[in-house]
């Protein structure tokens, strides 16, 4: 009897872990069908950003290679801008050089033209230095009584 009993308690103890297996077991196939849906969604969510990230690097290609042909044709306008700033630099140190120049001779002309007026001065008080010499000689002599 005690052999019944422990069979009987053995055979009880096997269904209720039997029970629970099969509680656990649908709770995972549960999630594994839940975690099966969520796959396929991340899956089809994966391809339609793959297919947009597709059409967004060609979309960026396409930029890219426009703005390389619009730079490509800028390339002339770029050039003739630095010649044309080289001319300019060109032509404002010819200017800076004859304006340098162009005060020079000024200066020069104006301290020569300054200096004129002194010399001539000069030169016809010389001429007229005999003259008012003999002028006070002879105005001496009248005043001075004769001998």
């Amino acid at each position: 009897m005690i052999i019944q009993i422990s069979v009987a308690v053995i055979a009880i103890a096997f269904v209720v872990l039997v029970v629970f297996l099969i509680t656990t077991l649908r709770s995972v196939t549960s999630l594994l069908g839940q975690t099966n849906t969520t796959i396929r969604e991340l899956q089809n969510e994966v391809k339609n950003m793959t297919q947009e990230a597709s059409e967004l690097l060609g979309h960026t290609n396409e930029v890219t290679m426009d703005i390389l042909q619009k730079l490509h044709a800028l390339e002339p306008v770029f050039d003739s801008v630095k010649l044309a700033g080289e001319a300019v630099e060109e032509v404002t140190s010819s200017v800076k050089q004859a304006s340098a120049a162009a005060a020079r001779t000024i200066k020069e002309k104006v301290t020569e033209e300054a200096c004129r007026p002194i010399a001539g001065t000069i030169a016809k008080a010389l001429q007229l230095a005999p003259v008012v010499l003999e002028a006070w000689h002879q105005i001496k002599r009248r005043q001075s009584p004769a001998p």
